[in-house]
């Protein structure tokens, strides 16, 4: 049983800002004799990283995240190569993580987890300097990730709108990818490079993406026209992308993309600015977290 559990709390993630009541339930359901929780709560970008490197520091067992993936991103990021696992209780706009690892988004079942879930060693993606534990991409999402940023409201359906909004005016830049060997030089809608399955709310762009194989999935989108997109939007949502003559998967331990200048790359969701050249690895099994004991996203 972990007896020091951190909590770090987004009271904005997925666009409610009152989270006292699923504070108390959690509290409640986490309970236990010997056991000590420490609730605390982000107020900017970079906060959920600080509080997860204080909790490792303060020799907290467990950390549990209570937001969406750029929160799950920071405090990944602070515990990767320590003995701290993250629990994840998903309450972002799209989830894509939690989703992948098939976490229950009910607040019960997550604490249940918590308490009797696995604890597994996964991959973390990295590029340049920065960890990722879902995907990074660039092109059209980095493109729509900044948009997002941006945008006052927050869930599925103002990121819906803004892909819509931005899709007719995209145009793709020049860049070369160099893996395994091969150098492609193209101007891709975009490319993913992809840890988990998905972008969030059940898009899976890499369907067959597993989290501690030691492998980055890429994903290369060369175009994509409006009747492209009506045909590979169903496939996308089915997993079954990968059937879509108009996408391109590889798999490497290692891969360099040289764009033509610095610009927004895709880091699970967020969108942060990066120099021209993005090189990206995977570190095997560096972050532990608390996962089902069956999950079809992680070899045995």
């Amino acid at each position: 049983m972990f007896k020091r559990i951190s909590v770090v709390v987004n009271p904005v993630a997925g666009g409610k800002k009152d989270k006292s009541q699923l504070i108390a339930r959690l509290t409640k359901l986490l309970s236990a004799p010997g056991r000590s929780l420490s609730i605390q709560y982000t107020e900017k970008s970079g906060d959920a990283n600080r509080l997860a490197r204080e909790a490792v520091q303060q020799n907290s067992q467990l950390v549990v995240v209570i937001g969406g993936d750029g929160t799950v991103n920071e405090v990944g990021s602070a515990l990767v190569d320590t003995d701290v696992p993250m629990a994840i209780i998903p309450r972002g706009s799209g989830n894509g993580f939690a989703r992948t690892l098939r976490l229950p988004p009910q607040l019960e079942d997550a604490a249940a987890l918590i308490n009797d879930g696995a604890i597994s060693l996964i991959d973390v993606g990295q590029a340049n300097e920065r960890y990722f534990f879902m995907l990074m991409g660039v092109g059209f999402d980095a493109r729509i990730g900044e948009r997002f940023n941006a945008h006052s409201s927050r869930g599925p359906l103002p990121y819906f709108y803004l892909s819509a909004k931005e899709f007719f005016n995209y145009r793709p830049a020049p860049l070369q990818i160099n893996f395994n060997g091969k150098a492609l030089a193209l101007a891709p809608f975009m490319i993913i490079i992809a840890n988990a399955q998905q972008f969030g709310n059940n898009a899976r762009i890499a369907p067959h993406a597993i989290l501690n194989d030691g492998l980055l999935d890429i994903c290369i989108v060369r175009r994509l026209s409006f009747f492209d997109l009506l045909f590979a939007l169903p496939k996308l949502f089915s997993g079954r992308i990968h059937n879509y003559s108009g996408v391109e998967f590889y798999q490497a331990q290692q891969v360099q993309l040289q764009r033509e200048r610095a610009d927004f790359i895709n880091l699970d969701g967020e969108a942060v600015w990066e120099e021209a050249v993005v090189n990206v690895r995977v570190l095997p099994r560096r972050l532990k977290v608390i996962t089902p004991k069956f999950c079809p996203a992680l070899a045995p």
